[in-house]
């Protein structure tokens, strides 16, 4: 009897080169694209993580722990309030290990941006 082997996965690489080619990155290291980026990386993640490949899901949460490092250089509450939105994103779309990950880069990140903000507040101590 013949063995049937499958046929191999066809490679979504037309949707991990969009997905590259979107910046979210890139935008994410710019101050004043930061909360712009955010706001698309949430969106993304609440409508179609699901039924990305799994490189672009890759390339996504890896867009999302970006984002939340890069919080405390962006010294701005739009900063703070896109990346609140974006973990309410996370917690609903991302599988358990990666949302944890990302929502312990967070806590550790706001922390850092609130202390950041009080030492430009209080005048040379």
């Amino acid at each position: 009897m013949p063995v049937r082997r499958r046929a191999p996965r066809p490679q979504d690489t037309g949707v991990v080169k969009r997905y590259a080619e979107m910046g979210i990155a890139a935008a994410l290291s710019r101050p004043w694209d930061y909360p712009t980026a955010c706001r698309e990386l949430a969106e993304l993640l609440r409508h179609g993580y699901a039924g990305l490949p799994k490189a672009a899901q890759a390339l996504a949460a890896a867009d999302v722990l970006v984002a939340f490092r890069l919080l405390p250089d962006v010294q701005t509450e739009y900063a703070l309030a896109a990346a609140n939105g974006l973990l309410l994103a996370v917690e609903t779309s991302l599988p358990k290990q990666k949302k944890s990950q990302a929502v312990s880069e967070f806590k550790c990140s706001v922390i850092l941006h609130k202390r950041r903000a009080k030492v430009q507040q209080e005048p040379g101590i």
